[in-house]
């Protein structure tokens, strides 16, 4: 279906706010609600108008419908028709780098700034104390607790720790979009005919995993005589824990997660890279390398990369989030037959872990003296109504017609030539995603197990391939086991100034052990090292950001 890349090209959508190439999941990105008093009296006249930027690509443009523009469009209308708001867009750049620099003109220039900015969660950190600092930007504190509606305060009530991302010096400086699991958590993803074929299980260990590894290695799964596939689609250019194509299964197995901050059970925060049990972890993905269980240039791939090496049939295991059921893989003939999706394995302890999805991608910050808090909440809420499903919002159908539904011959129908849900960001705030202890079964869930009869429900069962729901459901049954980066805050002076060598320093020493250039005991070497060239001192500057954040 149609459906399937445009919810996944959705995902990646927000994660280009993550990683600066597509931003992910407007699958879920918005609608009104019950519950706010927008209609006591009409919306305000003339509307008010909310100065804002926008990163846009070429591609967000191409996809608006003539006559629309960003200007003027179904979102900007329903704004002004139902709350008597009218976003205007001051700045309108090509990707964050551009607006990140535009910002640091405007602070530097004194140059006027848009009422309200979405900075994602790589440039927020990057600027948060400037913007503090700058006395330019607002706490929105008091606003929150004045305006937001209660559903809204429930939401990060039971989702806290994403105030985290926005505070310094005692305030609260954005208002944090709420990410869940499905963003990124990953699975398993394998090739269930090579399984047929071979005669094999589902491997439900590690020990199980590297025999499958090794079948799909050497006993010719697609059956074409050759000796042309791999066990794994690995991507390592970037990390080995990537969006795609990442070895946080075996790093889980091993009782911790690489490129993060960790709890640890003393309370305190430890750079996961540094841990003993990722010499366990680099030993086992050496020897899978040895083997020939990865393809022999892994370590130039991305996470693209890594996904074509497994929808194209080269490797037979790829670890990726559960949307990937919709994109790439529902577009592969014959796809029902070929792909299964299944949780990670456990380790020699029983142990298993993956990466966590951030606990935000993204935050609004306002302009200092805005005037017009009242209303941005409750536009807020009204957007939040979709995620939740509420059946009086304004996009229980969709976002808009002829965007990403249409009527015909009076039913609602959405799959079809031009179908985009990029119009969804033209929204003026958003949520982000269904917020976590929200909703107590999931949407996919229920559709999965036949319940079609609310609109959310519909349209869900109408535009999602099997496929799509069985990965989400997947990744839902292991949510448990996911560990997030628990620090989010702004890098203080020690990493700004010593962590792009220590990252340096990390990678090399990752791909030497698994490349079988460096010994695995070499890890020890490295840990000594990271330390000595400042990672002491930043452990050190990041717990104390967490005792100040708890």
């Amino acid at each position: 279906m149609a459906y399937n890349r445009t919810i996944v090209l959705s995902c990646m959508l927000l994660l280009a706010l993550v990683f600066g190439a597509y931003a992910y999941m407007t699958k879920q990105a918005a609608a009104p609600s019950s519950g706010s008093d927008s209609e006591a009296g009409g919306p305000p006249q003339p509307p008010i108008v909310i100065t804002t930027a926008r990163v846009l690509s070429d591609s967000d443009l191409n996809k608006m419908k003539e006559p629309d523009t960003i200007d003027d469009n179904p979102i900007t209308r329903w704004s002004k028709a139902r709350l008597g708001i009218d976003p205007s867009n001051m700045w309108v750049l090509a990707d964050e780098a551009a607006l990140e620099k535009k910002l640091r003109l405007a602070l530097t220039g004194d140059e006027e700034l848009p009422d309200v900015l979405l900075l994602n969660n790589r440039v927020l950190p990057r600027m948060l104390e400037e913007l503090a600092a700058s006395g330019r930007f607002a706490d929105i504190g008091e606003s929150f607790e004045r305006y937001a509606s209660p559903r809204l305060k429930e939401a990060y009530a039971l989702n806290p720790d994403v105030w985290k991302t926005v505070r310094a010096n005692g305030k609260l400086w954005g208002l944090p979009q709420i990410s869940d699991g499905k963003v990124g958590d990953p699975i398993l993803w394998i090739r269930k005919d090579w399984l047929d074929r071979l005669g094999l299980a589902v491997p439900a260990t590690l020990n199980e995993l590297t025999a499958v590894l090794d079948a799909f290695t050497n006993r010719d799964p697609d059956g074409n005589g050759k000796k042309d596939t791999f066990g794994l689609a690995l991507g390592g250019k970037n990390s080995l824990n990537g969006w795609i194509g990442d070895a946080s299964f075996l790093f889980g197995a091993y009782g911790d997660q690489p490129y993060q901050w960790n709890r640890m059970p003393d309370g305190t925060l430890a750079y996961g890279s540094v841990q003993p049990a990722m010499q366990d972890a680099l030993t086992v993905l050496a020897q899978w390398y040895r083997l020939g269980y990865l393809h022999p240039n892994f370590g130039t791939h991305d996470e693209l990369t890594a996904s074509s090496l497994f929808a194209d049939g080269q490797a037979g295991i790829i670890s990726a989030p559960g949307w990937m059921g919709g994109w790439p893989l529902s577009e592969v003939p014959d796809w029902m037959n070929k792909f299964k999706p299944i949780p990670f394995p456990s380790g020699p302890d029983g142990k298993i872990g993956r990466r966590g999805s951030e606990i935000s991608y993204g935050s609004y910050v306002f302009r200092k003296g805005f005037e017009h808090m009242d209303a941005v909440f409750r536009y807020f809420d009204e957007v939040y109504g979709a995620l939740i499903e509420d059946p009086a919002s304004d996009f229980v159908n969709g976002f808009a017609e002829n965007y990403d539904y249409k009527r015909v011959n009076g039913e609602i129908v959405y799959d079809f030539p031009g179908k985009t849900d990029t119009i969804s960001r033209q929204f003026l705030v958003a949520l982000g995603s269904t917020p976590p202890g929200v909703i107590r079964e999931s949407l996919e869930q229920r559709v999965y197990r036949g319940k079609v009869d609310t609109p959310y429900e519909k349209k869900l069962a109408a535009s999602s391939s099997k496929l799509f729901l069985e990965g989400i459901i997947v990744g839902d049954l292991q949510l448990a086991y996911a560990r997030k980066n628990e620090f989010v805050g702004a890098p203080g002076p020690k990493m700004r100034a010593k962590w792009p060598a220590l990252q340096d320093l990390e990678k090399k020493a990752f791909l030497k052990i698994v490349y079988g250039n460096e010994p695995p005991d070499s890890f020890i070497a490295f840990v000594r090292d990271w330390y000595a060239y400042g990672g002491e001192e930043i452990t050190r500057e990041v717990n104390e950001w967490d005792r100040a954040n708890r």
